[in-house]
């Protein structure tokens, strides 16, 4: 059917974009090499035919096939993928610009620790989301926007060119070689949803936000601003103003944003230490408070609560 389907398309006129989407029933009983060969027929297809721009989005496991990831004319590549992506060698795609990974990638017959990325000379925007490799390097040289929603525990970050970071996790990232000297925007989730960290946890956060201190727009959520930073707090045993000076010396605007835990309550000590004697524009979402109470582990009733006293900070 695909390849009837393929054979009644003009063979003289190239693909632009290539977009496949597979999404088999869990009652149904379809072997996974026959959905990789039509995979494969329609990948190649596309490749054939000079295609820049590849969406793939299955709820099944699937091998991408060689000639694919070496493709030369592909500049944009989205896989989302309910399961394991296999992938048979190093990723070589030199003119690729954008890649979105909503799966977990598994690099057949090389150690999972490789780099993935550093065969992608071109890449500029990376967004990854969900699990992957211990120790995951990446390294690219042109990437301007990083975008991580993930668990995964990285092992170095070089990307001399990168302005723009997301990162979103439930714990601080463990990553200690980090290159960011051109680094403008970032933005920071870190949802734990516990309110106490263990010490090895607060190192993690501490570091991570040294390392953004070329930063000068800086989003923070309120999430973030409240559990971990109050952690920081308790861990330094009194106010931030006895830690160390400002993780953004040179942050010129700093966004406070809503999280995912209902929090409406900024600590006063938390946005001083990330302030200090700094002049720089401050915006708050609507009915957001900020309160002077130090961080209480005992009394601790941040999450869903419903204060009627709330005010703006404009």
């Amino acid at each position: 059917m695909v390849s009837r389907c393929l054979s009644n398309r003009d063979s003289a006129a190239a693909v632009h974009d290539f977009h496949l989407s597979i999404d088999v029933p869990s009652y149904c009983n379809v072997d996974d090499e026959f959905l990789d060969e039509i995979v494969e027929e329609c990948v190649l297809y596309a490749i054939n035919h000079d295609v820049q721009s590849v969406r793939v989005h299955t709820n099944r496991s699937l091998t991408l096939p060689v000639a694919f990831i070496s493709c030369k004319t592909l500049r944009e590549l989205d896989l989302r993928q309910s399961f394991l992506v296999s992938v048979l060698g190093r990723l070589s795609l030199p003119n690729l610009k954008t890649l979105y990974l909503k799966t977990e990638l598994c690099f057949q017959g090389n150690d999972n620790e490789m780099e993935p990325f550093s065969s992608l000379p071109e890449l500029e925007k990376l967004t990854l989301i969900g699990s992957f490799a211990y120790g995951l390097v990446i390294k690219a040289p042109k990437l301007r926007v990083l975008e991580i929603t993930s668990r995964s525990v990285l092992k170095e970050i070089y990307t001399p060119l990168l302005t723009s970071l997301r990162y979103e996790s439930n714990l601080a990232w463990e990553c200690a070689n980090v290159s960011l000297p051109m680094l403008e925007h970032v933005y920071l989730d870190i949802h734990e949803s516990r309110p106490w960290y263990n010490y090895r946890h607060h190192i993690h956060f501490v570091k991570m936000l040294r390392q953004f201190e070329s930063a000068t727009t800086v989003s923070l959520t309120l999430d973030t601003l409240r559990v971990p930073f109050a952690n920081v707090l308790e861990y330094n045993g009194g106010p931030f103003e006895q830690t160390p000076p400002p993780p953004f010396p040179n942050m010129k605007c700093l966004k406070v944003i809503e999280g995912r835990h209902g929090i409406r309550k900024v600590f006063e000590g938390v946005l001083n230490y990330l302030m200090g004697t700094l002049y720089c524009e401050v915006e708050f979402p609507h009915a957001v408070i900020v309160v002077e109470q130090i961080f209480d582990i005992d009394n601790y009733e941040e999450y869903g609560e419903s204060d009627s006293n709330y005010s703006d900070n404009d």
